[in-house]
């Protein structure tokens, strides 16, 4: 039996290579252009025909902002994981391998935003294996706070029958109390794939990801809250009910992986929550105008991250990152799979 060739970028002139990030940076922007432009925008008019025009602004310019410090928050959860996972690489640098790989999600089909996090990846100092366990460690603390947090809608919506929920946050005390149990299940899966432990995340480095993680799940929804607010609903019932809806209809929406961010998944689960707080037709209005408020503030953020990013390494002294092994030799097949069962088109990846 033929061996398979490992999976790596190919080897091509720097010249091919500007070019091809010329031609990625072009269709980002125009993926993001196109991904603002097909958002539901006649919701800012209903919310604004709710009141004096002076308060429903002053509500959107808070929903706006916290989604965006909500997303500042998640970044900072993963970039403690990625500097635990390895060497120490400068902010900038972290935060445009980050925003890179987030902003990919909206580009049409898999293989190019594969290509894009790869290149970001190791022309910055980060190995694909590195930034593998990342994802996958930071993913992990994402849904365990997400459904935790959740459990603030849950109890609202389901009652009796969210129960089972009760073990996320049982579970999330116990990673705060022995938070190398997120080492030994990491280390497990890699022996498993054949690859040598890598080094493990310390104790402080968890529970610092686990708490920004959590308290960015907090921030952000508080987005929903004041969008509730503005159309209508009561603010104290309502706040703690606001912020486990949109962190529940997340994750629930990451979980359907076979859905573009959620798409549809997320509107229905917020909707069905708001109904407790409003009329249905209301819910559905904060539902979409959701969506949008995040939308816009991932476009901007990343947008203004990577500009600030690119200047900062620009007036920088010319200096290399230490380069890390792109992948390990049992990933290398799975990285090539990947490649080459991905779609060819999609509306936009998976958040």
């Amino acid at each position: 039996m033929t061996a398979r060739r490992p999976w790596r970028l190919p080897r091509l002139p720097r010249a091919l290579w500007r070019v091809l990030v010329i031609a990625f940076v072009l269709v980002l922007v125009g993926a993001l252009g196109a991904t603002l432009a097909g958002q539901d925008w006649s919701v800012v008019a209903v919310v604004l025909a709710q009141r004096d025009s002076g308060q429903i602004a002053l509500l959107l310019a808070g929903a706006l902002l916290a989604s965006t410090v909500g997303l500042i928050l998640g970044f900072l959860s993963w970039r403690v994981v990625l500097l635990e996972l390895g060497s120490p690489v400068s902010g900038p640098r972290v935060a445009r391998v980050f925003f890179v790989v987030f902003l990919s999600k909206y580009v049409p089909g898999k293989v190019p935003g594969l290509i894009a996090a790869a290149k970001v990846a190791t022309a910055n100092g980060v190995g694909l294996a590195r930034l593998m366990s990342t994802a996958a460690l930071s993913m992990s603390l994402v849904l365990l706070t997400g459904l935790t947090i959740g459990l603030l809608a849950g109890v609202q919506m389901l009652g009796a029958q969210v129960a089972w929920l009760a073990a996320a946050a049982l579970l999330i005390v116990v990673v705060l109390v022995r938070p190398q149990l997120v080492n030994q299940g990491a280390n497990l899966v890699l022996r498993l794939l054949r690859q040598p432990d890598p080094k493990s995340a310390s104790a402080r480095g968890i529970r610092l990801a686990v708490v920004a993680q959590a308290v960015s799940w907090l921030v952000t929804g508080l987005h929903l809250w004041l969008l509730a607010v503005a159309m209508g609903a009561d603010p104290l019932p309502s706040l703690g009910l606001c912020v486990g809806a949109f962190t529940l209809a997340t994750t629930v929406g990451m979980l359907t992986v076979v859905i573009p961010d959620g798409i549809g998944v997320r509107e229905a689960v917020l909707t069905a929550a708001l109904t407790v707080v409003l009329p249905p037709p209301a819910a559905a209005v904060v539902a979409v105008a959701s969506r949008l408020i995040s939308t816009v503030s991932e476009v901007a953020l990343g947008a203004a991250a990577l500009a600030v990013a690119e200047v900062v390494i620009r007036r920088a002294p010319a200096v290399e990152p230490a380069l890390e092994p792109a992948v390990g030799p049992a990933l290398e097949p799975a990285m090539e799979s990947a490649v080459e069962s991905a779609p060819t088109t999609a509306a936009a990846g998976d958040k």
